[in-house]
Parts: structure tokens; C-alpha cells; sequence
């Protein structure tokens, strides 16, 4: 799996020369200890290639704890009165379920579950941006989503992304929504990030922007074990911590 990124249980059970049963153990075991991620058909690697994307029920269970912190933060940044726009994946629903009880909003979604999910508060006005449904995930995209992007004006977007790096910038591991993300960018007064630390010192297969397009990023207190916090910083973007213990003992919101 690290050599190939991906491995099918088929694929296992014949260079193993073991059951489908004992494929299927083994792999819960690995994945308990957190090295692989189990998938549909199979599992990856988690040192991935840059074209893998989990389907959206692995893409949820995944740093389910971080996303809901980092969720919880991004409400405390929307006002009553604002237009925002929420990006498609499981972080951006995580902040639309937060999204419940806000009143006085305009939100605009290409997600259909966060659509269904914001539906349910009358408080908000919905916007759904039609298209065709991504397979295996909940995005609609295509040159409709496009075009109705283009005749909209936004206070912020919260942006998802699958991978960041210094170098290489915000990427995806593909190319269906790439359009998609750089509209978004495109119509926002200010641009926020939504990305838990696992996403960072990744690098995925299309380039969505620098990161020079950001006004800030919201992550989980993890990213202080890797290399990259001091060099966003340095590049200008504001990083917000979800969870991460203040002087006092204190806590950023959750």
C-alpha cells in the first residue's frame, strides 16, 4: 500500500493467499492503529499519491474530533448580515451543522448534505448552486455551478482543500472542483481555509491557488508539531488555532 498508494481487498487476498475474511481483520487492525485508511473496495497508504481521494464517508470519520473544533471556531468568525459561502467536504458540513441556529445569514452551498443540514433553520437564507453531483462524494459541480458562481458576490468563503504546502500551495486530488474552488476564491472579500493539521506538508494532484490568496487559516493545535506554522506566518496569513490552550488555562472556542 505506501508503494502504491492503494490496495483492492482482491488484490490482498491473492498476494497473501489468505480469506476475504482475514483481509478484511487485518485491515480494521492497521487501520485501529492509524496506518492505513480503510476505503471503499480496499485501502491506501496513508503516505498517499497525489491523486487518491477518500470517498465522503471515510473523508468525515477522518480527524472527525479536529474538524468538529475547527468547525466550532469558523462559527465564532460569521456576523449577522453576512453572505458567506461554504466549500463542499466533511469540515465545511462539520460547520454547517453548526450552523443550526444562526439567524440574519445568507449561506451559499454547492454540498448537497450541507444544504439538506442547513435547510432545516428558516433563519437562513439558503442558496444551493445546481449542478451535477460528484460521484462517490456530495459536490455539485460543472459549468452551471460555474456560471451561477460568477454572478455572486460574497463577504467570506470557507475554502476545503486536500492537501497544503508551502511551495506548491492549496491543491486537490482532482480536477472536477478546481474551477469550482478558484470561483469561490474569486467572489470573496476574504478567504478562510478550513484544514486540519493532517492536510498540511501534503501535496495533491491540481493546484487550486497560492497561499497568498488567504486571509487566514483555521486548524487544529497539532500543526505545532509540524514545520509549516512559523512560514505561514511569515507569509502574512493568519493562522487560528481550534482547541488550543491560551496563558490562563484558557481555551480558543471549540
Amino acid at each position: 500500500m505506501n508503494q502504491k498508494g492503494f490496495a483492492s481487498i482482491a488484490e490482498l487476498t491473492e498476494l497473501l493467499d489468505v480469506s476475504k475474511p482475514t483481509v478484511l481483520r487485518d485491515l480494521l487492525k492497521l487501520e485501529e492503529q492509524q496506518l492505513i485508511i480503510r476505503t471503499y473496495g480496499g485501502a491506501a497508504s496513508l503516505h498517499k499519491g497525489t491523486n487518491f481521494e477518500p470517498r465522503h464517508s471515510e473523508k468525515e470519520r477522518q480527524a472527525a474530533e479536529n474538524k468538529e473544533m475547527i468547525a466550532q471556531l469558523a462559527l465564532t468568525f460569521i456576523h449577522p448580515g453576512e453572505t458567506i459561502l461554504l466549500d463542499s467536504g466533511s469540515t465545511a458540513l462539520m460547520l454547517a451543522k453548526q450552523l443550526v441556529k444562526a439567524k440574519n445569514i445568507t449561506v451559499i452551498t454547492n454540498d448537497i448534505k450541507s444544504a439538506m443540514c442547513l435547510c432545516e433553520n428558516e433563519a437562513i437564507d439558503l442558496v444551493v448552486l445546481g449542478g451535477q453531483r460528484r460521484r462517490g462524494v456530495y459536490s455539485l459541480v460543472g459549468p452551471f455551478t460555474e456560471m451561477l458562481l460568477q454572478n455572486l458576490n460574497v463577504d467570506k468563503v470557507f475554502l476545503g482543500a486536500d492537501a497544503v504546502d508551502i511551495q506548491k500551495g492549496i491543491t486537490n486530488s482532482n480536477i472536477d472542483e478546481l474551477n469550482i474552488k478558484k470561483g469561490m476564491i474569486a467572489i470573496a472579500k476574504e478567504v478562510i481555509l478550513l484544514a486540519d493539521s493532517s492536510k498540511f506538508e501534503q501535496v495533491a494532484f491540481s493546484h487550486i491557488a497560492n497561499l497568498d490568496v488567504l486571509d487566514a487559516i483555521i486548524t487544529d493545535r497539532h500543526i505545532e508539531q509540524k514545520g509549516v506554522l512559523k512560514a505561514l506566518q511569515e507569509k502574512g496569513i493568519y493562522v487560528h488555532i481550534a482547541g488550543k490552550v491560551q496563558k490562563g488555562g484558557k481555551e480558543e472556542p471549540k
